[in-house]
């Protein structure tokens, strides 16, 4: 049985520390068809990149189950971000319901650059959202 139907709306996901490094982000190009060399020489991470690791880190916590489907999402970038830098991703629950045997959760995002500085940068928020079959959560 999943977790996913524990979590109420509102619920705040433990925060995600990702630190990028040089090596996933060369293979997350490699992987994403990317050939711009700017990435690599100035050691620039793409903003799908960025979305793509932290939604890993942050829909871990919820266990979604096999054939659970990424329908949706919505996000905004701010500066630049590098293969040197952390992000500390914070996300929150806002929906989890059932429509017609089918599960819709959707998980708002924010990533904060990790600096020693006070105030905070934000690089990136949004919105992610999957579906998954109720057959599928088990008894």
């Amino acid at each position: 049985m999943s977790k996913i139907e524990q979590f109420p709306i509102g619920y705040k996901l433990e925060p995600v520390i990702f630190d990028l490094q040089d090596w996933e982000v060369k293979l997350y190009l490699q992987s994403a068809g990317e050939t711009n060399p700017l990435f690599e020489d100035q050691k620039l991470v793409p903003p799908t990149a960025i979305a793509a690791f932290a939604l890993r880190g942050v829909l871990k916590e919820l266990e979604l189950p096999p054939g659970a489907i990424h329908i949706a999402h919505e996000m905004s970038f701010a500066p630049s971000i590098k293969s040197d830098q952390s992000v500390i991703f914070n996300a929150t629950l806002t929906q989890n319901a059932v429509r017609s045997g089918w599960r819709f959760v959707t998980i708002d995002f924010v990533g904060i650059l990790a600096t020693d500085r006070i105030e905070e940068e934000q690089v990136v928020n949004g919105r992610s959202t999957v579906v998954i079959s109720e057959d599928s959560l088990g008894d």
